[in-house]
């Protein structure tokens, strides 16, 4: 009884859903991954980084006519943390080719498509507002 039972939420996850009911945690989250990555597309003023095989969106706001370097670094850097600060939505950013992103991982059985949208907007929002 002295090692940690570290199978024990995956076996009772599986227990409690089955595998079936696991592969639709899976899958849902990876529709919204897709759901996420088609707002992100269809907005003028947000980049997509990456392809989109798994659960995570890598993308930027970049506003038109702005010029990839440091100053949409910082631009980014500071949406970023102003994200975090306002607290409607979490997700961390990184750095993806030399440019800072946002990086959301959509892992929540419980999220929605409006729920992955917020990012999107408030990204979006947050953006706007730094570049008045």
């Amino acid at each position: 009884m002295s090692r940690r039972a570290r199978s024990f939420p995956v076996w009772a996850t599986l227990r409690a859903y089955g595998r079936d009911g696991h592969r639709a945690i899976v899958e849902h989250d990876l529709d919204l991954a897709q759901h996420l990555a088609a707002k992100v597309d269809a907005a003028p003023d947000l980049e997509r980084l990456a392809d989109v095989p798994l659960n995570v969106v890598c993308f930027r706001y970049r506003p038109d006519g702005s010029a990839d370097g440091p100053e949409l670094d910082d631009l980014n850097r500071r949406i970023g943390e102003a994200a975090l600060t306002d607290g409607r939505v979490f997700f961390g950013s990184t750095v993806y080719g030399g440019r800072v992103a946002f990086r959301p991982a959509i892992v929540n059985w419980r999220a929605r498509e409006q729920d992955v949208a917020l990012v999107a907007e408030v990204v979006r929002e947050l953006g706007a507002r730094f570049t008045a």
